[in-house]
């Protein structure tokens, strides 16, 4: 009865009580939507970390990742990558050398990291082979419908990654380097680095393919040849490694799998993806928090409006309230009442808010929201400017109880100026 009677008080001033929801739909849509925008940046970019960049899981040498020196190599790699390969959760494993190098055109020279990988393994394990450029990126560029319609130039000037064998050394380096470096596909470039003796050592190389990634940083940074090569330049013995990528079947698994090598490779470094980029682990850990952070700020503001409604519609119900604790309605009834009629005019404004961004969220997140305009900046962070937002589905359960307890909280006020009334004075009082 409380209930149907508290439902039907909220319509009594229909103009008010629709300000209230719209103001708690349009914070509703506008924090949920920032939210899901936040949080899909965040997914995307972890998702391309360990896509592009990372893998799930690394394993060095205990020493390696201090100085990075060629001597801390990993003991029987082929057998623990046997090993771990074989594993149910683990999609592949592939063997790396790691060094830093300094490499140079003939414009200029800069320092970059030297991956030594095998191309076939790698792929399995990281998709740069898919970033480099291909004659899917010249038809765009250059409007042909029908691929046979590309002149032998075009096709010539394609990268590859380590597909087609040449006299020359191959390297793949990324879209940023090679405009430092002034070089395109085909180019020379020289590569400088140290061996295990100590001695200088080089190599000359043709830039085999430029990678494109929606990390500028890490196209600037990081550039790939064969493991065989460079472990020939190095003075490495054929099959040395520095590092075991490993990717997983499915992102659930990481914490048991890491848990499985930790306990099966006491002596070595096992590291996840956020031990590798801790400033995106914890970017990903804090996210949940500040988004929750977010809509109690926006609710805190709406429950001000809310309350100053509340107080009008007990001021205005002085004479009906005296009345009705008058003929036998107990203080604890009226209470509820005045809770009830905040927590219906505020759950009905959220509901209506969180449906209108659920349908914004599905929509743009199959659409994206192309910020391309602004590709250069979000690139140099390492965030991709097509935006998908995306948010869980117990995101709204939670905001609906967070809902439901600022109404409560926003009722005690006007509920106990209510309940301080004397039945006999508010009778007495002409509105």
């Amino acid at each position: 009865m409380i209930f149907s009677i508290a439902w039907k008080n909220i319509w009594r001033n229909r103009m008010r009580s629709l300000i209230v929801m719209i103001a708690v739909t349009i914070g509703m849509i506008g924090g949920i939507f920032s939210s899901a925008v936040f949080k899909g940046m965040s997914d995307q970019r972890v998702k391309e970390a360990i896509k592009y960049e990372t893998s799930h899981i690394q394993i060095h040498h205990p020493k390696f990742m201090e100085n990075q020196e060629l001597k801390y190599t990993l003991e029987n790699p082929e057998r623990m990558a046997g090993e771990i390969g074989s594993m149910p959760q683990v999609q592949s494993v592939s063997r790396r050398m790691e060094i830093p190098v300094m490499i140079k055109s003939t414009a200029t020279g800069t320092g970059v990291q030297l991956m030594g990988i095998d191309p076939d393994k790698e792929r399995e394990v990281t998709a740069i082979y898919d970033a480099v450029y291909d004659s899917t990126d010249l038809i765009e560029q250059y409007g042909f419908e029908d691929p046979q319609r590309i002149s032998g130039f075009l096709k010539d000037s394609c990268g590859t990654y380590f597909g087609r064998k040449t006299r020359w050394q191959q390297i793949v380096i990324g879209e940023e380097l090679a405009k430092q470096l002034k070089v395109d596909v085909k180019s020379k470039v020289v590569v400088n680095l140290q061996t295990t003796d100590g001695n200088l050592s080089g190599g000359v190389f043709r830039v085999a393919g430029i990678y494109r990634i929606t990390n500028s940083a890490f196209e600037n940074t990081v550039a790939f040849v064969e493991k065989d090569v460079l472990a020939e330049l190095t003075g490495l013995r054929t099959g040395s490694t520095h590092e075991l990528a490993i990717r997983l079947e499915d992102d659930g698994e990481l914490n048991a799998m890491m848990s499985q090598l930790e306990t099966k490779y006491p002596d070595l470094s096992i590291m996840s993806w956020k031990d590798i980029q801790p400033e995106l682990g914890m970017i990903t850990e804090w996210l949940d928090v500040m988004l929750y952070f977010v809509m109690v700020i926006i609710l805190l503001a709406l429950g001000f409006g809310i309350v100053n409604t509340m107080l009008m519609v007990v001021m205005e119900r002085v004479k009906e309230l005296g009345m009705l604790m008058a003929i036998g309605m107990n203080r604890m009834r009226v209470f509820t009442m005045i809770m009830l009629e905040t927590i219906f005019l505020s759950l009905t404004g959220g509901v209506i808010g969180m449906a209108l961004a659920a349908l914004l969220v599905n929509y743009f997140g199959n659409a994206g929201i192309n910020l391309k305009a602004f590709a250069q900046g979000f690139e140099a962070m390492g965030y991709n400017p097509m935006l998908y937002p995306q948010i869980g589905t117990a995101f709204y359960f939670s905001i609906t109880v967070l809902i439901i307890l600022t109404a409560i909280v926003a009722s005690v006020y006007p509920a106990i100026k209510a309940l301080r009334m004397n039945p006999a004075e508010a009778l007495r009082i002409e509105i």
